[in-house]
């Protein structure tokens, strides 16, 4: 919950979390956080309109041999990849200067803004860490994508490697 509420206190829309004390017939099975899930109100509450192009990313990047990794979460969003596919191409041009893709696909402050986050509370596993646990939605009306944080629950640890540890 800390470090989705760090995302929203920097900017970036993040979902709201809350802690709930579980009881199931009596037994008391503890703390658990209550995460806002990425879907249509949340995409209203932070952008005024959720019938843009939301992807979930799992192991995923904005590369053409990656893109078949990110997951359509709506119905209106392009199965195609649509929103994506121009980035990843503009990327993977070498005549283009980056800064200008950057700024073409993304707004590049808010961005930056989500990946700085994600290093201040050690997201390991998230995009800037891992390719993993993120969104990425681009809203009606433009062509540039946002980054929202997901999958938090690996933050302010000790980033994991393989075989389990750092």
């Amino acid at each position: 919950c800390l470090a989705y509420a760090l995302f929203a206190e920097a900017g970036v829309p993040a979902p709201r979390c809350a802690f709930a004390r579980v009881q199931v017939n009596g037994e008391d099975l503890g703390i658990y956080a209550h995460v806002e899930p990425i879907k249509r109100p949340f995409l209203r509450d932070h952008f005024g309109d959720d019938s843009g192009d939301l992807y979930e990313g799992t192991l995923s990047d904005v590369e053409p041999r990656w893109l078949d990794t990110f997951d359509p979460k709506t119905d209106e969003t392009d199965p195609t990849l649509g929103p994506l596919r121009p980035f990843a191409a503009d990327l993977a041009d070498p005549t283009l200067q980056l800064d200008a893709v950057l700024d073409a696909h993304l707004d590049l402050d808010a961005f930056l803004t989500f990946w700085a986050m994600e290093v201040w509370v050690g997201h390991w596993d998230g995009y800037t860490g891992n390719q993993n646990n993120f969104f990425v939605y681009r809203a009606p009306g433009t062509d540039r994508l946002a980054f929202l944080p997901w999958g938090a629950d690996g933050t302010f640890q000790t980033p994991q490697q393989e075989g389990g540890t750092a």
